[in-house]
Protein backbone atom coordinates (compact mmCIF):
# COMPACT_ATOMS: atom_id res chain seq x y z
CA UNK A 1 0.00 0.00 0.00
CA UNK A 2 1.33 3.71 -0.91
CA UNK A 3 1.59 5.71 1.95
CA UNK A 4 0.85 8.70 0.07
CA UNK A 5 -2.60 7.56 0.01
CA UNK A 6 -3.43 8.09 3.96
CA UNK A 7 -5.25 11.05 5.18
CA UNK A 8 -2.99 14.20 6.64
CA UNK A 9 -0.73 12.62 8.94
CA UNK A 10 0.79 15.54 11.00
CA UNK A 11 -1.16 14.45 14.41
CA UNK A 12 1.25 11.40 14.77
CA UNK A 13 3.94 13.99 15.65
CA UNK A 14 1.94 14.27 18.83
CA UNK A 15 2.44 10.81 19.49
CA UNK A 16 6.14 12.53 21.10
CA UNK A 17 4.07 15.67 22.66
CA UNK A 18 5.23 16.93 25.95
CA UNK A 19 1.73 17.83 26.75
CA UNK A 20 0.15 14.66 28.36
CA UNK A 21 -3.46 15.25 26.98
CA UNK A 22 -2.42 15.88 23.75
CA UNK A 23 0.02 12.78 23.78
CA UNK A 24 -2.82 10.40 25.09
CA UNK A 25 -5.09 11.91 21.70
CA UNK A 26 -3.25 10.97 19.44
CA UNK A 27 -2.10 7.34 20.95
CA UNK A 28 -5.32 7.26 21.80
CA UNK A 29 -6.28 7.36 17.81
CA UNK A 30 -3.12 5.43 16.83
CA UNK A 31 -4.34 2.40 18.54
CA UNK A 32 -7.96 2.95 17.80
CA UNK A 33 -6.93 2.46 13.65
CA UNK A 34 -4.61 -0.67 15.31
CA UNK A 35 -7.49 -2.26 16.74
CA UNK A 36 -9.93 -1.13 13.17
CA UNK A 37 -7.03 -2.94 10.90
CA UNK A 38 -6.49 -6.10 12.94
CA UNK A 39 -10.70 -6.63 12.79
CA UNK A 40 -10.60 -6.43 9.32
CA UNK A 41 -7.14 -8.55 9.01
CA UNK A 42 -9.61 -11.23 11.25
CA UNK A 43 -12.36 -10.35 8.28
CA UNK A 44 -9.91 -11.63 5.67
CA UNK A 45 -8.69 -14.43 7.37
CA UNK A 46 -12.15 -15.66 8.41
CA UNK A 47 -13.14 -14.72 4.10
CA UNK A 48 -10.40 -16.77 3.25
CA UNK A 49 -11.45 -19.79 5.80
CA UNK A 50 -14.76 -19.95 4.55
CA UNK A 51 -13.49 -19.86 0.57
CA UNK A 52 -10.29 -22.31 1.17
CA UNK A 53 -8.38 -19.87 -0.97
CA UNK A 54 -7.24 -16.25 -0.20
CA UNK A 55 -8.33 -15.33 -3.92
CA UNK A 56 -12.10 -16.61 -3.64
CA UNK A 57 -13.59 -17.30 -7.31
CA UNK A 58 -17.37 -17.36 -5.76
CA UNK A 59 -18.41 -13.86 -6.40
CA UNK A 60 -19.88 -13.24 -3.23
CA UNK A 61 -17.37 -14.38 -1.74
CA UNK A 62 -14.33 -12.40 -3.48
CA UNK A 63 -16.63 -9.14 -3.01
CA UNK A 64 -16.41 -9.85 0.33
CA UNK A 65 -12.64 -10.14 0.30
CA UNK A 66 -12.35 -6.91 -1.47
CA UNK A 67 -14.14 -5.42 1.40
CA UNK A 68 -12.11 -6.79 3.98
CA UNK A 69 -9.09 -5.98 2.57
CA UNK A 70 -10.06 -2.99 1.27
CA UNK A 71 -10.97 -2.14 5.14
CA UNK A 72 -7.60 -3.52 6.33
CA UNK A 73 -5.23 -0.79 4.25
CA UNK A 74 -7.42 1.67 5.05
CA UNK A 75 -7.35 1.29 8.72
CA UNK A 76 -3.43 0.36 8.89
CA UNK A 77 -2.56 3.14 6.55
CA UNK A 78 -3.44 5.71 9.70
CA UNK A 79 -0.97 4.65 11.53
CA UNK A 80 2.63 5.77 12.23
CA UNK A 81 4.05 2.07 11.26
CA UNK A 82 2.39 2.38 7.69
CA UNK A 83 4.19 5.83 6.71
CA UNK A 84 7.59 3.69 7.94
CA UNK A 85 7.30 1.78 4.79
CA UNK A 86 8.45 3.88 1.98
CA UNK A 87 11.45 3.65 3.63
CA UNK A 88 12.25 0.50 2.20
CA UNK A 89 11.10 1.13 -1.33
CA UNK A 90 12.67 2.18 -4.61
CA UNK A 91 11.30 5.44 -4.79
CA UNK A 92 14.19 7.71 -3.69
CA UNK A 93 12.08 10.74 -3.25
CA UNK A 94 9.25 9.17 -1.54
CA UNK A 95 12.02 7.75 0.90
CA UNK A 96 13.26 11.01 1.50
CA UNK A 97 9.64 12.35 1.98
CA UNK A 98 8.87 9.48 4.73
CA UNK A 99 12.26 9.51 6.25
CA UNK A 100 10.78 12.25 9.52
CA UNK A 101 8.32 9.67 10.12
CA UNK A 102 11.03 7.03 10.53
CA UNK A 103 12.87 8.97 12.69
CA UNK A 104 9.69 9.81 14.82
CA UNK A 105 9.10 6.02 15.06
CA UNK A 106 12.44 5.48 16.99
CA UNK A 107 12.26 8.54 18.96
CA UNK A 108 9.11 7.84 19.47
CA UNK A 109 10.43 4.16 20.99
CA UNK A 110 13.54 6.54 23.13
CA UNK A 111 11.08 9.16 24.82
CA UNK A 112 7.76 7.06 25.28
CA UNK A 113 8.45 3.35 25.52
CA UNK A 114 5.60 2.28 27.45
CA UNK A 115 3.15 3.68 24.59
CA UNK A 116 5.52 2.41 21.90
CA UNK A 117 5.77 -0.85 22.56
CA UNK A 118 1.88 -1.13 24.15
CA UNK A 119 0.04 -4.20 23.20
CA UNK A 120 -2.46 -2.08 21.43
CA UNK A 121 0.03 -0.13 19.50
CA UNK A 122 1.10 -2.59 17.16
CA UNK A 123 0.19 -5.21 15.30
CA UNK A 124 3.30 -7.12 14.75
CA UNK A 125 6.46 -7.17 16.74
CA UNK A 126 7.89 -3.46 17.28
CA UNK A 127 11.55 -4.46 17.52
CA UNK A 128 10.81 -6.59 14.48
CA UNK A 129 9.74 -2.70 12.64
CA UNK A 130 12.48 -1.16 14.53
CA UNK A 131 15.35 -3.53 13.14
CA UNK A 132 13.88 -3.59 9.60
CA UNK A 133 14.47 0.14 9.37
CA UNK A 134 17.65 0.18 11.07
CA UNK A 135 18.80 -1.84 8.31
CA UNK A 136 17.23 -0.13 5.57
CA UNK A 137 18.46 3.32 6.79
CA UNK A 138 21.84 1.18 6.57
CA UNK A 139 21.70 0.09 3.10
CA UNK A 140 19.69 3.05 1.18
CA UNK A 141 21.13 5.84 3.29
CA UNK A 142 20.16 8.40 5.94
CA UNK A 143 18.58 10.70 4.33
CA UNK A 144 20.36 14.30 4.69
CA UNK A 145 16.95 15.75 5.54
CA UNK A 146 17.07 13.95 9.03
CA UNK A 147 20.90 13.08 9.62
CA UNK A 148 21.43 16.01 12.21
CA UNK A 149 18.57 14.41 14.01
CA UNK A 150 19.56 10.93 13.86
CA UNK A 151 22.77 12.15 15.71
CA UNK A 152 20.65 13.49 18.37
CA UNK A 153 18.88 10.22 17.95
CA UNK A 154 21.88 8.25 18.28
CA UNK A 155 23.93 10.93 21.02
CA UNK A 156 20.38 9.70 23.61
CA UNK A 157 20.60 5.56 22.65
CA UNK A 158 24.14 6.05 24.20
CA UNK A 159 22.84 7.69 27.62
CA UNK A 160 20.18 4.98 28.03
CA UNK A 161 19.94 1.81 29.11
CA UNK A 162 20.21 -0.83 26.13
CA UNK A 163 16.83 -2.12 24.48
CA UNK A 164 16.60 -4.67 21.55
CA UNK A 165 18.21 -3.94 18.35
CA UNK A 166 20.06 -0.72 19.65
CA UNK A 167 23.41 -2.06 17.94
CA UNK A 168 21.99 -1.43 14.74
CA UNK A 169 22.78 1.86 15.24
CA UNK A 170 26.18 1.80 14.91
CA UNK A 171 25.80 0.63 11.08
CA UNK A 172 24.51 4.19 10.66
CA UNK A 173 27.70 5.66 11.52
CA UNK A 174 28.89 5.66 8.31
CA UNK A 175 25.96 7.64 7.18
CA UNK A 176 26.38 10.79 9.79
CA UNK A 177 29.97 10.67 10.69
CA UNK A 178 30.20 14.39 9.97
CA UNK A 179 31.89 16.83 12.13
CA UNK A 180 29.00 17.47 13.93
CA UNK A 181 28.57 13.57 14.62
CA UNK A 182 32.41 13.36 16.07
CA UNK A 183 32.10 16.44 18.03
CA UNK A 184 29.17 15.25 20.24
CA UNK A 185 30.73 11.62 20.26
CA UNK A 186 34.14 13.66 21.78
CA UNK A 187 32.18 15.31 24.28
CA UNK A 188 30.25 11.98 25.28
CA UNK A 189 33.60 10.40 25.70
CA UNK A 190 33.70 12.65 28.86
CA UNK A 191 30.92 11.74 29.92
CA UNK A 192 30.62 10.93 33.80
CA UNK A 193 29.05 7.29 33.08
CA UNK A 194 31.44 4.68 32.10
CA UNK A 195 29.05 3.02 30.13
CA UNK A 196 28.41 6.12 27.82
CA UNK A 197 32.23 7.03 27.54
CA UNK A 198 33.06 3.36 26.18
CA UNK A 199 29.98 3.44 23.94
CA UNK A 200 30.84 6.94 22.52
CA UNK A 201 34.50 6.49 21.95
CA UNK A 202 33.19 2.58 20.12
CA UNK A 203 31.40 5.04 17.41
CA UNK A 204 34.08 6.87 17.54
CA UNK A 205 36.10 3.87 16.27
CA UNK A 206 33.76 3.18 14.13
CA UNK A 207 33.69 6.36 12.07
CA UNK A 208 37.25 5.87 11.60
CA UNK A 209 37.21 1.91 10.48
CA UNK A 210 33.58 1.83 8.96
CA UNK A 211 34.81 -1.84 7.28
CA UNK A 212 34.56 -4.25 7.84
CA UNK A 213 30.50 -4.28 8.88
CA UNK A 214 29.28 -3.78 12.22
CA UNK A 215 28.15 -7.00 13.84
CA UNK A 216 26.13 -8.00 17.22
CA UNK A 217 29.81 -9.16 17.80
CA UNK A 218 31.74 -6.29 16.83
CA UNK A 219 31.12 -4.25 20.67
CA UNK A 220 32.63 -7.06 22.49
CA UNK A 221 35.31 -7.47 20.46
CA UNK A 222 36.42 -4.10 20.84
CA UNK A 223 36.06 -4.30 24.54
CA UNK A 224 38.42 -6.70 24.39
CA UNK A 225 40.71 -5.36 22.12
CA UNK A 226 40.88 -2.26 24.77
CA UNK A 227 41.28 -4.39 27.87
CA UNK A 228 37.94 -3.28 28.97
CA UNK A 229 36.46 -6.97 29.82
Amino acid sequence: MAADSVEDPSWVWDLVARDEDVRRRALARHQASVKAAADALRWSNDVWARAGTPAPAEPRLAAEMDRARAAFRRHYGRTVMELTSPVWGADRELRERHAPFVLLYLDWEGRYPDDWGARASYLWSPWGRKQVLLRALEKGGVPETIRPRMTDLVTDVLRRPYRCKDWLYARLVRHIADDRFRERMRSLSEDPDPVVRRRAEFLLHVAEHPQPKVRQTTWGRWLDSAGER
